[in-house]
């Protein structure tokens, strides 16, 4: 909240809270693959220790800098990069360790309740970071992000678990063979295919709107206020989401959420393009953060299901790869194009889209109504596994 708001009130520009997003989700890309190679070689536990390290030396200089008023666009881009090393090292070993942590059949409770702890930040951060936003300035909202993550540091610290360290081929070469398993793994297995498709699409036509909405709270009237109000709906609506789907644990129900859901993020993202009140769109990003975080929640605790442990850093790893990839991406070209065309078709459009897509998935792929129904993928037979 404290980066988007900070660039776009020093360069009145759309486009450069899109570069900044760009550049710390892209990391998911670039650094992504071998950290999850990496967590499937070392302790989970220490990687993502180490990550946490890097993400309080970044909270720490931007805060510096924004206090001794020496901040510029291209330092927020710089440590945005560092920020998203952080992030994209530390998610693969942090999801793979929340699977060895909890019992199987617990694992959509944890995913979801997870979930809650990662989204209540958006309420959070607002709450707190916007009084200091609106009182103080940037600056103090990264002294309270490092203060947190100096928390969150501690608290890793105390997990007692520890994964054993896995030898395989050394050097670069080995760190290769290691992504390409990932990716192979994958590939072949048509039910992480699905799910990871449509993760993709869901991402990019629902999801990609950071850089919209400063835009979008100065086209309401508001400010800084009215900024934080959205991303606290969002974060909101996140917790209700997540929270819901945490006590359900009959796979059929699961299964019927995923459902209404996923319809319901581009009913959502209509809610927010076509308002005309701040009201109107408060309550399309409360109904935004409630689908778009439920879905996602029922989506990773679908391959967490799937995937072997040995791969489960590698595949969540890509997993992240190819929603923050593809966010990053249409955030970027909506942070252009909304300086030019606005924010409404950009929100409008791509919530038709991908209605559009899941309804079709949903009435024409058997997997995708097996698990509609059921909650879960049937049992493949043998002539099936590779296919």
């Amino acid at each position: 909240m404290g980066q988007s708001w900070l660039v776009f009130d020093i360069s009145d520009s759309s486009f450069a809270v899109g570069i900044v997003f760009f550049a710390g989700a892209v990391q998911f890309v670039v650094v992504g693959p071998f950290a999850g190679a990496i967590a499937d070689r070392i302790d989970r536990r220490r990687l993502a220790i180490g990550a946490l390290m890097l993400s309080v030396a970044s909270s720490i200089t931007l805060a510096a800098i924004t206090l001794a008023g020496m901040v510029e666009v291209w330092h927020v881009v710089v440590l945005a990069v560092v920020q998203g090393w952080a992030q994209a090292a530390a998610m693969p070993a942090q999801r793979a360790l929340l699977a060895n942590l909890v019992p199987r059949e617990h694992l959509m409770n944890a995913v979801a309740l997870g979930g809650i702890t990662v989204h209540g930040s958006r309420i959070a951060g607002p709450l707190f970071g916007g009084v200091l936003l609106a009182t103080f300035g940037a600056g103090w909202v990264f002294v309270l992000s490092a203060v947190l993550l100096l928390l969150a540091l501690a608290l890793l610290i105390r997990i007692e678990y520890r994964s054993e360290p896995v030898d395989g081929p050394a050097g670069v070469r080995g760190m290769l063979t290691d992504v390409g398993q990932g990716f192979g793994y994958a590939w072949t297995d048509r039910r992480l295919r699905l799910v990871i498709g449509l993760i993709i699409f869901h991402c990019s036509f629902t999801m990609a709107f950071n850089a919209l909405l400063p835009r979008l709270a100065t086209n309401l009237g508001g400010g800084s206020v009215m900024f934080s109000a959205l991303v606290m709906g969002v974060g909101a609506g996140a917790i209700l989401g997540t929270l819901a789907i945490s006590v359900v644990r009959d796979q059929a129900r699961q299964g019927s959420a995923l459902a209404i859901v996923g319809v319901g993020s581009g009913v959502a993202m209509l809610v927010m393009g076509m308002a005309t009140s701040p009201a109107m769109a408060v309550a399309g990003a409360v109904l935004a953060g409630g689908t778009q975080a439920t879905y996602m929640a029922i989506s990773q605790m679908l391959v967490q299901e799937i995937v072997a442990d040995a791969l489960r850093g590698r595949v969540m790893a890509i997993y992240a790869m190819m929603a923050a990839g593809h966010m990053a991406l249409i955030n970027l070209g909506f942070g252009a194009l909304a300086d030019r065309v606005g924010v409404r078709p950009l929100m409008v459009v791509p919530a038709l889209l991908w209605v559009g897509i899941f309804l079709v998935a949903a009435f024409l792929l058997s997997d995708m109504r097996n698990v509609l129904h059921c909650g879960k993928f049937r049992v493949r037979s043998a002539a099936e596994v590779g296919s």
